[in-house]
């Protein structure tokens, strides 16, 4: 299950990514978005597990997320 006191941002908006704890399994990630979508139908956004703390900025740059 989420802790979901230990998602970052619950007011969400399309294109936002939000960061859920690194022990979160793939299926709870898949049901909080099925809700998300039932809730803000059309509104994208990306889900990722654990810190992205932890990319420096030239692995996230090889992956296309590049830093204001």
């Amino acid at each position: 299950m989420i802790d979901l006191e230990a998602v970052r941002k619950l007011d969400i908006q399309d294109g936002n990514l939000l960061v859920v704890p690194e022990n979160t399994d793939q299926e709870d990630m898949r049901l909080l978005l099925e809700a998300l979508n039932r809730m803000k139908s059309g509104c994208q956004v990306l889900i990722v597990r654990g810190p992205l703390e932890l990319m420096d900025v030239g692995a996230m740059n090889k992956l296309g997320w590049y830093r204001a």
